[in-house]
C-alpha cells in the first residue's frame, strides 16, 4: 500500500510534548480561553493544584507555574481559565516532576494543623454557617495526615492549602467539640465510624468504648453520668438501642472555609 501524501503542513512540536517540557506561555494559555473547547473539569482543578503543591518546580518554569495558579483561581471563580485538554497536559507535565523532599510537602511538617489534629471526623461551620463535615486520615506510619469532605456516603479530598485551613479552623474551635458534633448531627461515632444505636451514646454523642479514649478521665465518667441521669429524668431507658440514619445528609455547595 503506497504512504499516503501528506497535503497540510503539520504543526510545530508543542512545548509541554518536548524533552525539556514546560506548563506553556502566557499567549498559549491566553489562545487556550479564546480556543471554544470544553474547561478543565473540577478534578482536574484539584488534581492540578494537589501537584503543585508536592512538586519540585524547576526555576526555569516558576514564571509559567504561577500562570497556571492564575488561571486555576479563574476557573475557581467560575471563569474559563483553560481547556481540559490543555488541563491534562499540564496533568502530564507536573507528574514528570520530582516530589518535594517529604519534610517539605504540605502536612507533613509535624508542626502543620494537619499533623496536629487526631484522625476522626469533624463538623464544623463555614464562614456562611453552613455546617460542613470532615474526615482526617491518617498513614499506616503516622506521618502523613489528609482531610476530607464528606458528601453523603462519598468523600471528596480537599487542596492541600484548603485542608491546612480548616484542619487549623478546627484545632482553634476545639477538636472534641467538632467531634461531638459530627455525632450529634450524624448519629456517627466520629472516632471509630460505627453508627449510636444506644441511646446514652447518642446522648453524648460518642461510642462508650471511643469516648474513653477521646475524653478518657473524670471528665468522661462526670459526662455518662449526666447523661444517665437527663435521660432517666425524660422518662427514657438510657440503654435503649435506637435507629439512626445510614448516611450522613447530603449537601452542597463546595467546601469553602
Amino acid at each position: 500500500m503506497d504512504n499516503p501524501k501528506v497535503t497540510e503542513e503539520r504543526s510545530a512540536v508543542p512545548d509541554w510534548a518536548k524533552q525539556e517540557s514546560s506548563p506553556g506561555t502566557a499567549q498559549q494559555q491566553a489562545d487556550e480561553a479564546l480556543s471554544g473547547k470544553p474547561p478543565m473539569s473540577d478534578p482536574q482543578l484539584r488534581f492540578i493544584k494537589d501537584l503543585l503543591e508536592k512538586k519540585q518546580i524547576p526555576p526555569k518554569d516558576e514564571g509559567n507555574v504561577d500562570l497556571i495558579y492564575k488561571c486555576c483561581a479563574l476557573r475557581e471563580q467560575g471563569e474559563y481559565g483553560m481547556s481540559k485538554d490543555y488541563a491534562s497536559k499540564i496533568i502530564t507535565w507536573l507528574l514528570t516532576l520530582k516530589d518535594k523532599p517529604r519534610e517539605q510537602q504540605p502536612g507533613m511538617s509535624p508542626d502543620s494543623a494537619l499533623m496536629k489534629l487526631s484522625p476522626g471526623r469533624y463538623a464544623i461551620e463555614n464562614k456562611q454557617g453552613e455546617l460542613r463535615f470532615y474526615q482526617l486520615w491518617e498513614s499506616r506510619d503516622k506521618k502523613v495526615h489528609r482531610l476530607y469532605v464528606m458528601f453523603g456516603p462519598f468523600e471528596a479530598k480537599l487542596p492541600m492549602k484548603t485542608q491546612e485551613v480548616i484542619a487549623q479552623k478546627i484545632l482553634d474551635a476545639d477538636p472534641k467539640l467538632c467531634a461531638l458534633r459530627f455525632g450529634a448531627e450524624i448519629g456517627w461515632c466520629s472516632n471509630c465510624g460505627l453508627r449510636l444505636t444506644n441511646r446514652i451514646s447518642r446522648e453524648l454523642s460518642i461510642g462508650p468504648v471511643c469516648g474513653d479514649r477521646v475524653i478518657g478521665g473524670d471528665e468522661w465518667k462526670q459526662m455518662k453520668r449526666a447523661a444517665r441521669s437527663a435521660i432517666i429524668e425524660r422518662g427514657e431507658d438510657p440503654d435503649e438501642a435506637i435507629d439512626v440514619p445510614e448516611h450522613i445528609p447530603h449537601h452542597t455547595g463546595g467546601w469553602d472555609v
